[in-house]
């Protein structure tokens, strides 16, 4: 039978789609690139996991060292605190160290001369006069040899620093003879105060 195509309209020819052909050694590509994706993803989370692993303990060390260092803040303060005290506590006692061997100063030279005084024989004072570290001593002897004796006992007490002969006069009367002398001398310094206990 012959057909006949009266509306000139020629018919598409229908085409085949054929099947995508899946070669034998495609799927094993696809596997090792999915393996090669996970093990990088692995590598990356476990790169990861450190960093912040790291970083947490970094805070911790910085939180650790703040507070050290707020600690030797406070113990600095209260050493400079400490310090301060025991400078003005030293000070005190210096002033009181002081005032002790101001007060103990004539007491202490009136008993020099009397002592030496005493342990002379042949000797009496007349007269006594301090001015600031000055003091200067007169008195009546029956020989010489009795005012060499009493200067010597000055000078070996550790009370006066320096002792002068400032002038002597001999004086006679009814067979019997005596000197009048002057000694001028100069008060030592008091000893410095003792170090206190721990200095270097």
């Amino acid at each position: 039978m012959i057909r006949v195509n009266l509306l000139g309209i020629a018919k598409a020819k229908k085409r085949r789609v054929r099947a995508p052909i899946i070669e034998p050694g495609g799927g094993l590509v696809l596997g090792l690139l999915f393996g090669v994706v996970a093990v990088v993803v692995a590598v990356q989370y476990y790169r990861y996991g450190k960093l912040v692993e790291e970083g947490v303990q970094l805070d911790q060390q910085v939180q650790r060292l703040t507070a050290e260092k707020a600690e030797l803040a406070q113990v600095q303060g209260q050493y400079e605190t400490f310090s301060r005290r025991k400078e003005l506590l030293q000070a005190r006692i210096n002033i009181i160290e002081q005032l002790k061997a101001q007060q103990s100063g004539p007491v202490i030279l009136l008993n020099t001369l009397a002592s030496s005084v005493s342990a002379t024989e042949s000797l009496w004072l007349t007269g006594f006069q301090k001015t600031g570290t000055k003091v200067s001593v007169s008195g009546l002897a029956l020989s010489m040899r009795a005012v060499a004796d009493f200067m010597t006992r000055l000078k070996a007490s550790n009370t006066f620093a320096d002792v002068n002969l400032k002038e002597t006069a001999q004086e006679t009367a009814r067979d019997s003879q005596s000197f009048t002398f002057t000694v001028e001398t100069e008060l030592a310094p008091p000893p410095p105060p003792p170090a206190p206990a721990g200095a270097a």
